[in-house]
């Protein structure tokens, strides 16, 4: 990850799904074991002609006595039936078959890439020129709502090239549930985000929102939606394809033709309402709240400089550099997110998030030394 060009990331074992798959097939070779009409096997040890040529008529049948499989493995898992059964399964069900063993792991997983491949193949016909499609994965991660859920997601991840070099880029596809077959529009989805020079430093912002009136909820900081980007740098588009709406069907998620537009200056909308900031000494005197300088992620992140605006809600605007690498520590915790910062050069991964959305996926933020960060914190407000 440290190098100073990209060919050493390996994108196929950033998350522990995929390390999970490559840990099972070192092990062993789980994809042979799974149920298959072995005709190779039937060749070998034909005892005469008619009874070959029986066995043979069976097999252009596919009768289930002649699928076979290793332990562990299941008729219904044969290549062409299981894709079927995955479709039936979707959700929380689905996700307890990948627990069963190793064995229904890889082969659920490798059958998720065989559906989803459409999905894959389609975007790097879209946008192969500007955004390089390195490796394409299935992930899963619960909702939380009232009531336990879980959402699908197929990850696509893209090396960003030089082609829309200071311009914001949009990417964007339509999708119908699979409930609703064809009847009515279809349903889109985009991405932005804003692409720079290779091993220029970022910045972006991140709004906390610890107001009292807010009550118990999860409080996960919201971050930038249009995300700057490096050349070189890695994005993750994750293509939504089971939630509380139901399951999106494969065949009409439909990829739209690349848009670009000028860059802008991306600023926390907390902006636009506040105008004379403050030093912690001056607006104390002025507010009942207690207040102390965000210095709590040293020493990958910095403290700057922290300023202070606001009557009945008290806001902090916080500059945050990245020095040391590694994990920030405390970033979980206060936050809700976790980050971590590597070397200067070195190409990190970057989730999109969906265009209107406050949050999106939790995931984790890589950072370069060298990035600022800037981090509004509001505190106060009246219970109601």
């Amino acid at each position: 990850m440290g190098a100073a060009t990209s060919s050493p990331i390996d994108v196929r074992i950033t998350d522990r799904k995929s390390l999970i798959k490559e840990l099972c097939l070192r092990r062993r070779d789980y994809e042979s074991m799974q149920h298959a009409y072995r005709l190779e096997e039937i060749m070998d040890n034909q005892p005469n002609h008619g009874r070959f040529a029986a066995i043979l008529q069976q097999a252009s049948k596919r009768l289930p006595d002649i699928c076979k499989g290793d332990e562990n493995s299941l008729p219904f898992m044969e290549a062409s039936i299981l894709p079927t059964v995955i479709a039936f399964l979707f959700g929380g069900s689905l996700i307890r078959c990948f627990q069963v063993c190793p064995l229904w792991f890889v082969v659920y997983y490798k059958t998720l890439d065989q559906i989803f491949a459409k999905i894959d193949q389609g975007f790097a016909s879209y946008y192969g020129p500007s955004l390089h499609l390195e490796y394409a994965r299935t992930d899963w991660s619960p909702v939380h709502v009232a009531e336990a859920g879980i959402r699908i997601d197929r990850i696509l991840i893209a090396r960003v090239t030089s082609m829309h070099v200071n311009r914001c880029t949009k990417i964007s596809y339509s999708y119908g549930y699979k409930a609703n077959g064809n009847s009515g529009d279809p349903s889109e989805c985009s991405f932005k985000f804003d692409t720079y020079t290779k091993g220029r430093s970022r910045a972006f912002w991140i709004h906390k929102d610890i107001c009292r009136f807010h009550g118990d909820e999860t409080r996960v900081a919201a971050t930038q939606n249009i995300t700057p980007v490096c050349v070189n740098d890695r994005i993750e588009v994750a293509v939504n394809l089971f939630n509380a709406m139901g399951l999106v069907d494969v065949d009409q998620v439909r990829w739209r033709p690349l848009e670009v537009f000028p860059v802008q200056r991306r600023e926390c909308p907390i902006e636009q309402e506040l105008f004379d900031w403050y030093e912690l000494d001056s607006f104390q005197s002025q507010s009942v709240e207690r207040l102390q300088l965000p210095d709590f992620f040293s020493p990958q992140l910095v403290h700057c400089s922290t300023e202070y605006a606001g009557i009945d809600v008290a806001v902090s605007r916080t500059r945050l550099r990245a020095e040391a690498p590694g994990v920030v520590p405390q970033a979980d915790r206060i936050l809700g997110s976790r980050f971590e910062v590597l070397p200067r050069n070195s190409p990190i991964i970057l989730p999109l998030k969906r265009v209107g959305l406050q949050h999106d996926r939790f995931t984790k933020v890589q950072l370069r030394q060298g990035d600022s960060i800037h981090l509004y914190i509001s505190q106060g407000g009246k219970m109601t």
